[in-house]
């Protein structure tokens, strides 16, 4: 017997007709697996018993009204289609279709192509607001943890923090605060006699990392200054703060 618990509930998918008949003894079995529905038993491809969790239907391409049945169960989720098979053990990922072994987290980490939601949610991140915030307006949920937790997800996926310093590019860009500007900002600083020495030495640091007279991490790092990006800046981005980005911005323009 193979059990999967999915929101603290146990499904059980039974070795065959046998282990099933003692714990269900008069429950009715679907030959055929394709042909349940939703709470009913089937039978796979290689004798195993299990329970339909849902029917849907997949709307087939370019084809008005004609649509693909599939049935989702512990083992995982399968096309109603002569030619697909259930079989095997327990899918790593129950809701994608065929023996992918990947998982829900895995695909949404390392997935190269931002979705159409995510690229709103970068965009709503880069203008200021908050994580669950940001979630909930790109996507259907009103769930302020889960929104919260699946947006920290995205935050820490290249793709999404691409976006996100694209769209923060744009607000440094329509504010003119360009690499010349923030340079000329710094100069300022050191030439004006009522600066405080501690501004002259910040500034003056930071200017020779940039020239390369400190070490090269450091010059790296300051050399963001010519992508855009001041120091704060690009750990605000880094960090999915993008207010702390903002104000440290129209800190600099001043």
């Amino acid at each position: 017997m193979l059990v999967r618990k999915i929101k603290n509930v146990e499904h059980r998918v039974y070795d065959n007709e046998n282990e099933f008949r003692q714990y269900c003894p008069d429950e009715n079995i679907i030959l055929n697996w394709r042909d349940g529905t939703k709470g009913s038993w089937v039978k796979t491809d290689d004798d195993k018993i299990c329970q339909v969790l849902k029917r849907g239907k997949l709307k087939i391409s370019q084809s008005k009204g004609v649509y693909n049945y599939y049935v989702r169960t512990a083992i995982g989720s399968f096309v109603c289609r002569d030619t697909m098979k259930m079989e095997g053990d327990l899918r790593k990922n129950m809701y994608t279709f065929g023996d992918s072994d990947v998982t829900l987290y895995q695909q949404k980490k390392h997935r190269k192509k931002a979705t159409r939601r995510e690229f709103l949610f970068a965009k709503f991140v880069a203008q200021g607001d908050g994580i669950a915030e940001a979630f909930i307006k790109a996507f259907p949920t009103n769930n302020e943890e889960y929104a919260d937790y699946q947006g920290k997800i995205l935050l820490s996926t290249e793709r999404i923090k691409n976006l996100i310093r694209e769209e923060v590019d744009k607000v440094l860009h329509e504010a003119e605060i360009t690499p010349l500007y923030l340079l000329e900002q710094m100069k300022k600083i050191v030439d004006a006699k009522k600066s405080q020495d501690k501004d002259k030495i910040q500034a003056i640091k930071a200017l020779m990392q940039i020239s390369g007279m400190m070490d090269t991490e450091k010059r790296t790092e300051s050399l963001t200054l010519f992508q855009g990006f001041t120091k704060e800046q690009l750990d605000a981005i880094q960090g999915g703060d993008s207010k702390k980005l903002i104000e440290a911005s129209r800190e600099v323009k001043k």
